[in-house]
């Protein structure tokens, strides 16, 4: 009987039911695949978590870009104001976002991850439906990033090149933008 409260558990006391969370990296598996917006804006506000505090967007803005920083990715051009990327507040470049997947190629602890979490052309995710034939199916590894105001791709191709491609308007085609990244990340394909 009664409200909800903080308590202590005695000796005697038993679980009455557990629930262990997926992995972190099926967490982001999931996320990349399927373009979740709500589980990137909780991500971020745990990273806002990681000096104690109450977890937001703010504070996770500021973890990502201290972490960017340290790893050497460009900071000119960046703004950051939510996990999504759907803010109209956001502002990302294509160099930014090369340098990022580069320095995650690098890491042999995230590069097996990000690339089981990102969508194959013709494939799987948010590309399945796109770039179908030889020879990006299959070669084409990247994230998309879709508003009425902009449309970008950034990834990799046959493990061998870096891409990233923002296009923006008001409003933009996505019909028009998606064809040109995917011309694109074709003749890279075809290298």
């Amino acid at each position: 009987d009664g409200g909800v409260s903080l308590g202590r558990s005695d000796d005697f006391s038993i679980p009455l039911a557990q629930l262990e969370s997926p992995t972190l990296a099926s967490i982001i598996r999931y996320m990349d695949k399927a373009s979740d917006n709500f589980t990137a804006e909780l991500l971020l506000k745990q990273l806002g978590t990681a000096q104690g505090e109450v977890g937001t967007s703010a504070r996770g803005v500021a973890v990502v870009r201290s972490a960017l920083a340290d790893a050497g990715v460009p900071l000119a051009g960046l703004r950051l104001a939510d996990g999504s990327g759907l803010s109209s507040l956001d502002r990302l470049t294509a160099r930014s976002l090369a340098a990022l997947l580069r320095v995650a190629w690098a890491d042999p602890n995230v590069r097996p991850y990000l690339l089981a979490a990102l969508p194959v052309a013709g494939v799987s995710g948010t590309l399945s439906d796109r770039m179908r034939r030889p020879p990006a199916r299959g070669n084409v590894q990247a994230k998309t990033g879709t508003t009425s105001l902009a449309s970008a791709l950034s990834g990799y191709v046959k493990r061998r090149y870096v891409f990233s491609v923002l296009q923006n308007g008001s409003p933009i085609s996505t019909y028009w933008a998606r064809k040109a990244q995917d011309r694109f990340a074709t003749a890279l394909a075809a290298q």
